[in-house]
């Protein structure tokens, strides 16, 4: 029990050596934002590495849990632009994990292949223990906190983009 306690107040210090070392000018969002998720998903890359990157396995459990998602929905959806969107999913049709299928005559919409099914069931393990390392790094208020902040920036992000496509408009 020590030496777990132990471990615990190392990882915390660690973790707050890494955050509390920002240089002077971090006061810029989208950099600060953007190391905190470079370091997210090297954490989850580790767990992945065997299976696919992390980018991958996000982008395969949102058509997962939307099978009759367009293209256009999906970028909407993930905030991917097209181009971006079109290279990833052009890599994992290469790879056989997805396709475009028609339904009722209507625009495609991309859905898993079985190999796809397979590969997102074989690298979930992987992602639940970086999902678990993450979280165990953090109280329970830290991580609701996360997910609150989370949320609100996205929303804030979507509001100040839409307000410059008004104003460019008018």
């Amino acid at each position: 029990m020590y030496m777990q306690q132990l471990r615990q107040r190392e990882l915390n210090d660690r973790g707050r050596r890494g955050g509390d070392d920002l240089p002077e000018h971090s006061n810029c969002a989208c950099a600060t934002l953007r190391r905190a998720a470079r370091l997210v998903t090297q954490l989850y890359d580790e767990e992945l590495r065997l299976h696919l990157p992390a980018s991958q396995f996000a982008l395969l459990s949102a058509i997962k849990s939307r099978p009759e998602c367009t293209q256009s929905m999906l970028a909407r959806m993930l905030a991917f632009d097209k181009t971006t969107l079109s290279r990833n999913l052009g890599l994992m049709r290469r790879n056989g994990w997805i396709e475009l299928a028609t339904a009722d005559g209507q625009r495609e919409h991309v859905r898993l292949t079985k190999d796809g099914t397979r590969l997102l069931a074989v690298a979930r393990p992987g992602w639940r223990r970086a999902q678990n390392r993450l979280r165990s790094t953090m109280s329970d208020a830290q991580w609701n906190a996360m997910w609150r902040v989370i949320r609100d920036v996205t929303n804030c992000a979507y509001q100040a983009r839409e307000m410059k496509r008004h104003r460019t408009r008018k």
